[in-house]
């Protein structure tokens, strides 16, 4: 619908989503202005600013001021600007919207077009293609050349919503704070998340989380772009994932360990393997904190396991780019590189634990960090003996990285059930032993790995020379954790190529 006939036009003044205020004088001051009246909650508002959102910046070269004034907040219309890429003037008209009455507001989207003798000079409600051709055919009269035009594919017409100047009292009361500031959505907005919904790092939380340190204190540079890792950015990271201050001790070992050359995380975070980091809790922290090493260790329903995991994640995307599509090219990625952290089950465990096996003592809590593959589960409910157990294990690991890649050149990380364990521990079996058991079962004949990606040692070796899926028994790392029933363990493919070191560091 359009309206031809010249009415004076209401002044106003409303907020700038720039700072300040801007009038429509300001706007008309060197000729006619177009001014369009929108709200978030309306999808034709929505597609009308992103279709004009082009055309408005040709109009604004040529000397002719846009404007989209939001029924809405100006957090909300900045957002909402931002999302349809709309850059011209955006203005916020707060309740009860008396400028959008002054107008005569039925619907929106309302498009105007007020010359500069401070008249409506036409008027088009809804979504209309010809009509909002003509009236920035009219609004470019003054200038040179060809005016833009809306784009042809668009739907000739599109009703729009009614205006919140239309609204009774008590619908506006309902609908009090609807359109307020959405922090989850300005997260979104900011592309500081994974793709889940974050907590908003504002100063208070980061402060909390911070605690007495020094937030300018500086762990090194974050590869591969390089970004600064304060501990108030890290601390920043931790809000954003979730994390309770108490477990910030922790993310910060775990950004140290990640953080050393010898962890090699720059080839991890620009690689197109699948390459994600994780985080193993040793020591007394993994109780005190409430981690989970029992029933559904790897899964959800844990807040430290996941935030802890997630916290580094974010800071590996957020402050060093490894972001997805960016520098991170990850042909699939796999959903550990989310937040990817796990509690080792001293408790049940047969052996000396893994922060012990690395020169650590009992009473000490340490972040192991191991560059992986997503785990993968091997059922075995019908070994008897640790020989037929280790078989099992092993060979259900042969597959990892490629069917035919052997010797694997990298390492293995099993996480073992209890029950498996247990198994193992009532045969007196150390985890040495279990290393060198599987080291010696896992072996094929250099002409049964001859097809599909294979490696020089098998090109080269006589036809039925016995390879080994390891280079040594101490490429198998173990670990104990899982649920007390059920014989499912799991074996973590490794990083191949990237000399990637398995690296450890207290909690301080």
């Amino acid at each position: 619908m359009i309206e031809d006939a010249p009415i004076a036009a209401a002044p106003f003044e409303l907020a700038s989503v720039s700072g300040g205020v801007v009038s429509l004088g300001d706007l008309t001051a060197a000729g006619s202005a177009v001014v369009l009246f929108v709200t978030e909650e309306c999808p034709t508002c929505a597609m009308t600013l992103r279709r004009l959102s082009r055309t408005a910046q040709e109009l604004a070269e040529a000397g002719i001021q846009v404007a989209a004034v939001f029924e809405d907040p100006l957090e909300v219309a900045a957002r909402t600007a931002r999302r349809a890429g709309f850059r011209a003037t955006v203005l916020s008209e707060p309740a009860p919207y008396e400028v959008s009455a002054a107008y005569e507001l039925q619907s929106v989207p309302t498009t105007l077009l007020v010359n500069s003798a401070g008249n409506v000079a036409r008027r088009v409600i809804g979504w209309d293609r010809d009509r909002l051709d003509e009236l920035i055919e009219e609004a470019w009269a003054p200038s040179a050349g060809s005016p833009p035009r809306v784009v042809a594919d668009d739907p000739p017409r599109k009703p729009g919503c009614a205006a919140k100047s239309t609204y009774d009292a008590e619908t506006l009361a309902a609908l009090d704070g609807a359109g307020s500031y959405d922090e989850l959505e300005e997260m979104f907005e900011r592309g500081w998340s994974d793709g889940l919904p974050v907590i908003p790092p504002t100063p208070e939380r980061v402060q909390a989380m911070l605690g007495a340190r020094e937030a300018s204190t500086s762990l090194g540079q974050v590869p591969p772009a390089m970004g600064e890792a304060t501990l108030q950015r890290l601390a920043a990271c931790a809000v954003l994932a979730g994390c309770r201050p108490e477990y910030f001790p922790v993310v910060i070992a775990a950004a140290v360990a990640a953080l050393e050359p010898a962890f090699n995380l720059n080839a991890q975070a620009v690689t197109t393997q699948p390459a994600g980091q994780l985080v193993i809790l040793n020591g007394p922290a993994r109780e005190t904190l409430g981690l989970n090493a029992s029933i559904g260790a790897l899964g959800p329903g844990n807040r430290a396991n996941l935030t802890i995991g997630r916290a580094l994640r974010l800071m590996v995307s957020l402050t060093g780019g490894g972001y997805p599509g960016r520098m991170d090219r990850a042909t699939l990625g796999h959903p550990g590189k989310i937040g990817f952290c796990l509690a080792e089950d001293e408790r049940v465990s047969p052996w000396e634990p893994l922060h012990v096996e690395r020169g650590f003592e009992p009473d000490q809590s340490v972040v192991t960090l191991i560059a992986c593959d997503a785990p993968m589960s091997i059922s075995d409910h019908r070994s008897l003996t640790p020989e037929e157990l280790t078989r099992v294990l092993g060979w259900a690991a042969a597959a990892t990285w490629s069917p035919n890649w052997w010797p694997l050149g990298g390492t293995s990380l099993f996480v073992i059930c209890p029950e498996h364990a247990a198994l193992f521990g009532e045969a007196g079996w150390s985890k040495q032993r279990v290393r060198e058991e599987m080291f010696e079962a896992v072996q094929r004949p250099a002409h049964k790995l001859r097809w599909g990606e294979t490696t020089p040692q098998v090109q080269a070796a006589p036809e039925f020379e016995a390879i080994k899926k390891w280079d040594s028994p101490d490429d198998i790392v173990l670990v104990v954790a899982g649920g007390e029933a059920g014989r499912y363990s799991a074996v973590f493919g490794p990083c191949l190529g990237l000399q990637a070191e398995i690296v450890s560091k207290e909690v301080a």
